[in-house]
């Protein structure tokens, strides 16, 4: 901050004045009047530490373009997660888990490898996530 911002400073009560841009407004001139601590602190928040260098950000980092940019990103990206559910969620839907594994594994984990006849799924069991899937709790629940 240059010191022509400052426009006065009272030390027996300890309040600082100074102007600045309010962008809120329109970029409107603005008085304002606080403590020093206050106006001090304010001034420490933009100094940067021993051996910092000051990056100055262009282009879609700038502040002043990170809103219009983060908007239009969303409703792209919103539009593109639609198309690509639509396709992809169509084709995964037609496959049942038997016709996944198959693909997936290059057989038919539901067939016995000694007699040839077909297994019942009864339990899926993952090492990180536990029992995934329990065909007797389903009966249970009367699915």
């Amino acid at each position: 901050m240059a010191l022509s911002r400052i426009i006065a400073y009272d030390q027996a009560r300890g309040n600082v004045t100074y102007w600045y841009r309010d962008h809120q407004r329109g970029g409107q001139p603005t008085e304002e009047t606080v403590s020093r601590q206050t106006f001090i602190g304010r001034m420490v928040q933009h100094s940067l530490p021993k051996g910092g260098e000051r990056i100055r950000s262009y282009a879609l980092q700038a502040t002043c373009n990170l809103k219009q940019v983060r908007d239009r990103l969303m409703s792209v990206l919103q539009v593109a997660v639609q198309q690509a559910m639509q396709v992809l969620g169509a084709t995964i839907r037609q496959r049942s888990y038997r016709v996944r594994m198959r693909v997936t594994l290059g057989r038919d984990r539901l067939i016995c490898p000694q007699c040839g006849t077909d297994l019942w799924l009864w339990q899926v069991w993952h090492p990180q996530y536990g029992v995934v899937y329990d065909e007797l709790e389903r009966m249970k629940a009367g699915v």
